[in-house]
């Protein structure tokens, strides 16, 4: 992600925690598994009507046995409550500090940042790239705002350069679509903490760069089909050279196990090279404390390249091929978070096909108009 996130707290060490969600997502878990326990048939060594099958469950070993099992189920139950609850490097952290305790060196608890190490690593490799390059066409305006050109060369540094992350899988095809207007195609990997991450191609038939990113960061257009933004505002605006904004989001999802969640997002726009850039990535703002009852994403990044290239059905008109790479914590069990995308991946793209063949249409009456107006000095 972009600029690494402040340490967290102790306060902040549960927060996103839902008790009773999780409990819901992990019951079904539970009763499966005990399902499935009184279906397997048991060997008749082990039935209680015969002398060994009494003896093996009612002796020290047999009890042991069961005690261990019993261990095994509630290792794996805590294991997920634990994962759910704290950030990665959390144990490690109270264990150096525990210690430390106990070589008489106090108790220095230090819980890990909200940025995954392999993030932090790779933004100081894109800083001190950042300061070697020679790409002059990369707007210095607002060199301070949340977003910076650190966030913009960690997604080429993914994306097109492809740099290798050590202890991450490889990248999975999940899905192709192909609609009317466009054709969409998905990857996702594990990272190395355990949390997955999402690159998607997409092209759009009869648009342009500049039209895909106007319908991409356009809020009021996109509550009109993106169902799951269920409120949105705008906190801040920068330097409108590059777009830059602060935008609030709620979004509602599709599933009981996820409930609602808030974003807090700042982005902003490059030009490099005839593509534009976009880069969006949760930030904390102070003018935007978090809404009590409400599950605040502090992780979450969505990045993307946008071209002009010739359409693939046309040649004699525009179309749009897009990149995205997008990442989003929900604090939920990763195999909960994997599903949800996996299952609401192709309603969404289903959904925004249509809206971005509208949104170009109705754009493209917008900017006639206006040259017609100027034209006549309306």
């Amino acid at each position: 992600m972009g600029a690494a996130g402040d340490s967290l707290g102790l306060e902040g060490w549960l927060q996103g925690l839902d008790a009773s969600k999780l409990l819901i997502a992990l019951l079904p878990v539970w009763i499966l598994g005990a399902f499935i326990g009184m279906l397997l048939p048991r060997p008749r060594w082990l039935e209680t009507s015969t002398r060994f099958g009494a003896y093996w469950l009612s002796s020290p070993s047999g009890v042991l046995l069961r005690r261990f099992a019993l261990a095994i189920h509630g290792f794996v139950i805590a294991r997920e409550v634990w994962r759910h609850c704290t950030i990665p490097g959390t144990f490690h952290a109270i264990a150096a500090a525990v210690w430390g305790l106990l070589q008489g060196k106090g108790f220095d608890l230090q819980l890990p940042a909200d940025t995954p190490p392999h993030v932090n690593a790779l933004i100081k490799d894109a800083k001190a790239t950042s300061n070697d390059s020679n790409t002059q066409d990369v707007s210095v305006a607002a060199a301070d705002w949340h977003i910076t050109e650190a966030d913009l060369q960690f997604f080429q540094h993914r994306v097109e350069q492809d740099v290798v992350i050590p202890g991450a899988g490889k990248w999975e095809h999940m899905t192709d679509l192909r609609l009317d207007s466009l054709t969409y195609t998905a990857w996702r990997r594990r990272l190395p903490d355990g949390k997955t991450e999402y690159k998607s191609t997409t092209v759009a038939d009869d648009a342009t760069a500049e039209e895909f990113m106007d319908f991409y960061l356009d809020d009021s257009s996109r509550h009109t089909w993106d169902t799951m933004i269920s409120d949105y505002g705008v906190i801040e605006s920068g330097p409108s050279n590059q777009r830059c904004q602060v935008v609030h989001w709620l979004r509602t999802f599709p599933f009981s196990f996820i409930s609602q969640r808030e974003y807090v997002i700042g982005r902003r726009v490059w030009k490099q090279n005839g593509a534009l850039y976009g880069i969006m990535k949760s930030i904390k703002h102070p003018q935007a404390p978090q809404t009590s009852g409400i599950v605040r994403m502090d992780v979450f990044y969505s990045m993307w390249r946008s071209r002009t290239i010739p359409d693939p059905k046309d040649p004699s008109r525009p179309a749009c091929e897009t990149v995205l790479l997008h990442h989003e914590q929900f604090k939920i069990p990763e195999n909960l978070s994997r599903f949800a995308v996996r299952h609401g991946m192709a309603g969404f793209v289903k959904k925004m096909a249509p809206a971005v063949k509208a949104f170009v249409t109705a754009r493209r009456q917008r900017v006639d108009a206006v040259k017609l107006c100027s034209a006549h000095v309306c």
